[in-house]
């Protein structure tokens, strides 16, 4: 199957490159100039009825759907973009192949999504360096930030109003917006300011579902509110949002949604635990929480703090546990605290990444517990908004760019120079080896991910 989608591939490039040099030619001799009434030349100009016969006798228009979906799915994002400029009809294709999903480039390698005061930034692992988002779009307002992402999408918040908050989801390539139809109220839930800025009420929200797939409509959207104490849970197309509050003494670390199944990390003065919600209790009031299972117990040494993460490998449909540690010294004693959690705020001095440890839910074992594994040739992308867990498999890129039982990072930890505070790297699960990415200082932009932390998605046309 292999030979013949690359003989067929190898037919209709050369068909395309005839074609192209055929048109190149009657172009330019529709533009030689000719003489005119006083002895000298005048240009001629292509006249609509010209320019529509170049147009209907483009090879790419011609071709069968499936043998463009065969060509389309040899081709990068970047190609793929670039086959939709090269003319009318090439646009016309690719943009309908798109709009009927029909659209089958190669998988891309996650990227970082970033973004300052004025521009919105990615961070390619392929290049290792930041680049622009090139799109002539308008930019995002000052009250709309990035709280989590789902397959291609990023989910962002909308708190420019007082008394409720408005979501919707981005995709950052095409820079469509899909609106969440309904709003979220805050009777209690008032919008918290820190250091004279307004910071939006909810600070992570995870989904079931991207937003234009066939499962989009029984999807289920899950905020995380900044007190820790509150989440929102919202099945699409319904009028409400459903609040469940933690109990008392305990708070809310993290969560990732599996199917209908929501799994949140909560944590009170003595341990952590994981519970698990059933999505489709929540239509008549708030879902009942059961206990799944401890988290392990490895506490920190002096001067490191740790986060806790969910993730989730989507084709295996696995839950993973990610403890990062890393060192820090608070500035000026800042720090966050409430019933059983405790985090650094602020730090004088760029935070240092010291071991990442992974664990794998194990249903197999009663009582449920949780695992500590290697990653073997899959990666883990750890983020403060987004972590996804893939096969390597999966990835369109050089091997070598992506090596097997490795964790990638994109963490931010609030620094006295907010570029330093932004840490990008690598963490090996072999040998414990840790790299980071050095990310060059835009001359503009002097508090990228102050404005939004850092989020990994993976970039999708669809």
């Amino acid at each position: 199957m292999a030979d013949v989608q690359e003989f067929l591939m190898f037919i209709v490039g050369f068909l395309m490159y005839k074609e192209l040099l055929k048109l190149t030619e009657h172009l330019m001799s529709e533009l030689t100039p000719e003489p005119d009434s006083t002895g000298g030349e005048k240009p001629k100009k292509l006249t609509e009825h010209r320019k529509s016969l170049m147009e209907e006798n483009n090879i790419l228009t011609n071709l069968p759907v499936d043998v463009l979906e065969l060509i389309t799915k040899g081709l990068s994002i970047n190609d793929y973009l670039a086959l939709r400029a090269v003319c009318r009809s090439c646009r016309k294709t690719i943009s309908n192949s798109i709009e009927n999903k029909r659209c089958f480039h190669l998988p891309e390698m996650p990227q970082v999504f970033l973004r300052s005061k004025y521009s919105r930034y990615f961070f390619s692992l392929s290049k290792k360096k930041l680049h622009h988002h090139r799109l002539a779009t308008p930019p995002l307002r000052y009250t709309e930030k990035c709280i989590g992402s789902i397959k291609g999408w990023l989910i962002m918040i909308d708190y420019s109003k007082i008394d409720f908050v408005k979501f919707f989801f981005l995709n950052p390539v095409t820079d469509v917006k899909i609106m969440i139809p309904s709003k979220l109220f805050l009777p209690t839930y008032r919008h918290s300011t820190v250091g004279g800025n307004i910071k939006p009420p909810v600070i992570k929200m995870v989904a079931s579902s991207k937003p234009n797939c066939d499962s989009f409509s029984d999807g289920h959207l899950v905020g995380l509110f900044r007190d820790y104490c509150h989440i929102a849970i919202y099945k699409l197309f319904e009028k409400s949002w459903t609040i469940v509050e933690s109990d008392k003494d305990s708070t809310f670390l993290n969560m990732e949604i599996i199917g209908t199944k929501l799994y949140v990390i909560v944590s009170d003065d003595s341990s952590q635990k994981v519970l698990v919600y059933c999505l489709k209790d929540s239509i008549n009031g708030p879902p009942k929480a059961k206990v799944l299972a401890e988290c392990p117990s490895i506490s920190p040494s002096i001067s490191e703090w740790r986060l806790s993460f969910l993730s989730k490998d989507e084709a295996l449909r696995e839950l993973y546990l990610i403890y990062v540690f890393y060192y820090a010294v608070p500035l000026n004693g800042n720090r966050h605290a409430a019933p059983g959690l405790k985090f650094l705020s602020e730090c004088g001095e760029p935070a240092q990444v010291t071991k990442i440890q992974m664990f794998k839910l194990d249903t197999n074992k009663d009582p449920i517990e949780w695992q500590n594994v290697q990653l073997e040739d899959r990666v883990a992308f750890v983020s403060n908004l987004c972590n996804i867990v893939m096969s390597r498999d999966e990835l369109n890129c050089n091997k070598d760019l992506t090596r097997g039982n490795t964790i990638y990072f994109a963490l931010h930890c609030r620094c006295t120079n907010p570029w330093q505070g932004l840490r990008l790297g690598m963490f090996c699960l072999t040998d414990s080896s840790i790299k980071y990415f050095p990310v060059e200082k835009s001359k503009h932009d002097d508090d990228i991910a102050y404005r939004n932390p850092p989020v990994w998605f993976v970039p999708n046309l669809l």
